[in-house]
């Protein structure tokens, strides 16, 4: 085969063979700057078309995917050089085994293939070298100890933490790839250092804007599905932080506070705004306070109608004691019948036992007991009557006497009278007692109506709980004589059903004497009630009282005439009191005075008033919607809206490990 003679770009003559020179010629462009061949400068044909071979594969979509494999690996810090070579030294001895050929032989064209296919693709090859460094740094990024949490001093700790690691991976990469060169790891360990403590610090900035962006974004979008401004929910969201409020806290407070409850009842910073708005000039201002006004007129109603649900329909007392004593009195006819064919009735036991206590007592107990025993008599007579209804009247005259009298020695002795004249008139008079037995029953239950009205009081007339309770459980039990359960509960809880109405009707307007006057500072009403009406109902008439208090507080508070200091800050986050001479003083600032400039400028102020009040007018009834609103999708604005905690710290890292992995890179 010919061989032809060649100089390249070094000034050096090539011999290559070939079988014609433009064969010869195409093989040469295979090397620009050539290896050294076997012998001297000359390279045979096939050693040419190798190299051109090589070239094109360098050049082709394989070489491109080889630069960015071999990049990558080769940019990972420290390891990636020493993985790198051990695979070319692996397809080297893979090779030589294969074919037979020189182990060095083939390292070197490893090698070259590997230098060839990145010197053809420089971009691809940096960025895989980038990229690869990054992937590198990435776990020394997360690797910041938890201990350093998110306080005020953890950014200064990770990056404290992150230089000594930075800078560390640098010296130690660029020992690897300079084979010990002091100054190559002294300009790594710089270079790593460097971007390993401004790392944290960036990666934070850059966690926080993406976080912002994204929040600006899904922001937008969820409040014009709500119809609402996205203004209108980021300055509730303002007060949402003042408050620490969160989404679950919010929505369990506007629950409780059931259908007529409003967002501006759920905290204070949230009720300052409300109040900035009922005292700004706009819509918002009529929104506010027709709501709370609306809600005010509806409080009675709501109070009365929890009433009714839960402590039952109302009762006149009157009514009902003349209800019971016409019942009693038409027990009359039921006496006459049981006395009617009565046979006469020895009661000389009972006169003589009340003769002994007279020769024994002294003072007003047997004064007493004197005109008892003279009762007994027959009228006009010094003698005892037989007539067993002279005996009934007795003990009718007794319990007149113990109704009115107060000495606990006088009452002692006639109640011991009254049971022996009871005791023989139940042998005398049969089916006497089941008709006192009804008697009783009714007497008991206009006690009790009394009893019930006294329930809530405050002073010592008011039974403890423990004591209604037992006197409930006393009353429920049937007395002697008395057929089935006892009225008498009934008529407790009827009596305290009356004395709520007497209160709501004298304090109609009064939300918080309400309150003062049916709750009390304590639990005893709570109890008590609990004790007539039931637990579940004595707290649901409860908790609608706390939400009226709540309702009542919170227009007071808003349309107040209180003009704090967080008032004004409200009102000035909300775009209220604006600098009147904002223009005025810019263009003053300039020092052109006049009579005339100054009139024109006082109307530019106007103008400007105008059209900014406009405004913000317009922005603040979308806000003043949102606070007086009861819509659960509302609260769900608040949500947070851009990166998870976990995302956003994923990008802090990634952040961080780029500029690691650029330091690093940067230093080779």
């Amino acid at each position: 085969m010919p061989i032809f003679e060649i100089q390249g770009p070094d000034g050096a003559t090539y011999e290559i063979d070939a079988p014609d020179e433009a064969s010869a010629l195409k093989g040469f462009q295979g090397f620009a700057s050539p290896p050294a061949p076997r012998s001297g400068k000359h390279l045979s044909f096939e050693e040419g078309q190798a190299l051109l071979d090589a070239d094109e594969r360098a050049n082709s979509a394989s070489g491109a995917l080889g630069a960015g494999l071999t990049g990558l690996v080769d940019g990972v810090p420290i390891a990636g050089p020493m993985i790198l070579g051990a695979t070319q030294r692996a397809a080297a001895g893979l090779t030589s085994a294969i074919d037979g050929g020189s182990y060095e032989d083939r390292l070197k064209q490893a090698q070259d293939i590997t230098s060839r296919a990145q010197d053809a693709h420089p971009y691809i090859t940096t960025g895989a070298n980038i990229t690869g460094a990054v992937g590198g740094m990435l776990p020394a990024a997360m690797a910041a100890p938890a201990a350093f949490g998110g306080g005020p001093g953890s950014l200064l700790l990770r990056s404290l933490y992150s230089t000594i690691t930075g800078g560390g991976i640098g010296a130690a990469d660029s020992a690897v790839r300079s084979e010990g060169d002091p100054k190559a790891i002294q300009n790594g360990a710089m270079w790593g250092a460097g971007t390993g403590f401004i790392g944290p610090a960036v990666g934070k900035a850059v966690g926080a804007g993406a976080n912002k962006l994204l929040e600006m974004f899904r922001g937008g979008q969820a409040a014009k599905a709500a119809g609402t401004t996205r203004y209108a929910v980021n300055k509730l969201r303002e007060a949402f932080d003042a408050d620490n409020l969160d989404v679950p806290t919010a929505q369990g407070r506007l629950s409780d506070l059931g259908p007529e409850g409003m967002v501006a009842d759920i905290g204070d910073n949230i009720r300052g705004r409300t109040a900035a708005l009922a005292n700004m000039s706009g819509e918002g201002n009529a929104v506010v306070r027709d709501a709370l006004e609306a809600r005010r007129a509806g409080a009675n109603s709501r109070i009365r109608t929890s009433v009714d649900e839960n402590l039952g329909r109302n009762i006149v007392p009157s009514d009902v004691i003349d209800d019971i004593a016409a019942n009693q009195q038409a027990l009359s006819p039921a006496y006459e019948e049981a006395f009617r064919g009565v046979r006469p009735y020895d009661i000389s036991p009972v006169a003589d036992d009340l003769d002994r206590s007279i020769s024994r007592l002294r003072g007003p107990a047997q004064r007493k007991l004197q005109q008892v025993r003279g009762m007994l008599n027959v009228d006009g007579a010094d003698a005892l009557s037989s007539n067993p209804r002279v005996h009934f009247e007795t003990r009718q005259a007794i319990d007149g006497m113990l109704a009115t009298e107060a000495d606990p020695k006088v009452i002692r002795a006639l109640s011991e009278a009254r049971q022996m004249i009871d005791d023989s008139l139940a042998d005398a008079v049969p089916g006497l007692k089941e008709i006192d037995g009804r008697y009783a029953e009714l007497a008991r239950q206009r006690d009790a109506i009394g009893r019930g009205q006294q329930v809530l009081d405050s002073g010592r007339t008011a039974p403890r709980p423990s004591e209604l309770a037992a006197e409930v459980e006393a009353g429920a039990q049937p007395q002697p004589f008395h057929v089935g359960p006892s009225a008498v509960p009934l008529r407790l809880s009827q009596g305290a059903r009356a004395e709520v109405d007497r209160i709501l009707g004298t304090n109609a307007n009064d939300v918080q004497r309400l309150n003062r006057l049916i709750k009390t500072e304590g639990d005893w009403n709570r109890d008590r009630l609990a004790t007539l009406f039931g637990q579940e109902k004595a707290d649901r008439l409860f908790k609608v009282l706390e939400n009226e208090l709540a309702f009542a507080r919170t227009r007071e508070f808003v349309t107040g005439n209180s003009a704090t200091a967080g008032r004004q800050q409200h009102i000035e986050a909300l775009g209220g009191s604006p600098d009147p001479a904002i223009i005025r003083q810019a263009y003053a600032a300039g020092g052109v005075p006049g009579a005339v400039r100054g009139a024109g400028l006082k109307t530019a102020d106007k103008l400007f008033r105008t059209i900014m009040d406009g405004r913000t007018q317009e922005k603040n009834k979308a806000l003043a919607d949102l606070l007086v609103s009861n819509r659960p999708e509302v609260l769900q604005l608040m949500s947070p809206n851009g990166l998870s905690p976990n995302r956003q710290r994923l990008i802090e890292q990634m952040t961080q490990s780029i500029l690691l992995g650029a330091g690093t890179a940067r230093a080779r």
